[in-house]
């Protein structure tokens, strides 16, 4: 099992290393992979001038911005993966929103898995971009590449965060060919609501056991968080198995209850430990 055709969502020339690295780490044993670099140009946001027309310069500097940008890119992606043996393209494709990101759906109809590096705020051309298509709307699997943390040498120690629910289930299930080729993967489920199923003894049993079918190495962990946030208990899981991935469903409550609440998707994706595989 593997991933076999590869997209990597790059927006810019400062994140580019990053995204290609963690295409080039999740295919380095597949054969048969194919990665597909992958530039998206949106549209531009035009505003009318006092005489109420559009001012044409608006389009030219951002045509401009876009070719440079894609071109600079195309040259890295390619200089970059000539130095190994992989299968690979780059393609540049329009899209009709101001988010980059809305740009991939289409390409990842087509693809096992979407890499895109964290908005870094010290990058223009992504931090303003709004990554939740990526996970909303493409219908693959995510694998969100951070800013801060280097890119380690081999996924060998993963965390996957289960609560119960479809995301947390798909997530797990989404990335099994990194989780088979780990050496430990911990499952850790904060306050368990009780199994219904009176033969389940521990909730989250049946997800480890069906992963251990598949070859996988898992350990269910059951936690009581007594008050301390979700978040704070799986950064500490993570920084104490020093691990390499970060498995998750994304958004299993609602974007606003997230935006008015607050939500582990959401801290995520501001505060990235490592390597972050996102599945809804």
């Amino acid at each position: 099992m593997a991933f076999r055709t590869i997209i990597a969502f790059i927006r810019s020339e400062r994140e580019a290393r990053r995204v290609i690295g963690a295409a080039r780490l999740i295919a380095s044993s597949s054969e048969r992979t194919h990665i597909i670099g992958l530039y998206t140009i949106p549209s531009p946001i035009v505003y009318a001038d006092p005489t109420g027309f559009a001012d044409t310069t608006l389009f030219e500097a951002h045509e401009q911005r876009h070719k440079e940008n894609s071109e600079a890119i195309t040259a890295l992606f390619n200089a970059e993966m000539a130095r190994g043996t992989i299968s690979h393209e780059f393609r540049i494709v329009r899209c009709e929103s101001s988010s980059p990101s809305a740009g991939v759906t289409q390409s990842a109809l087509r693809a096992d898995i979407i890499i895109a590096g964290q908005p870094d705020p010290n990058d223009p051309d992504s931090v303003n971009d709004v990554t939740d298509p990526l996970v909303m709307e493409s219908g693959r699997p995510v694998l969100f590449v951070p800013y801060k943390t280097a890119l380690p040498e081999k996924i060998d120690r993963v965390v996957v965060a289960f609560n119960g629910k479809r995301e947390a289930s798909r997530a797990a299930f989404d990335s099994l060919p990194l989780l088979l080729k780990a050496e430990s993967v911990d499952i850790v489920w904060v306050d368990p609501k009780k199994s219904i199923d009176p033969s389940v003894d521990i909730p989250g049993t049946p997800l480890s056991d069906a992963l251990r079918r598949h070859g996988v190495n898992v350990n269910p962990h059951i936690i009581e968080s007594h008050g301390e946030s979700t978040d704070k208990i799986l950064r500490r899981r993570i920084a104490e198995n020093n691990a390499s991935l970060f498995v998750m469903g994304a958004y299993s409550q609602s974007r606003l209850k997230e935006w008015v609440f607050g939500g582990v998707t959401s801290s995520i994706m501001a505060d990235m430990p490592c390597l972050t595989l996102m599945s809804r």
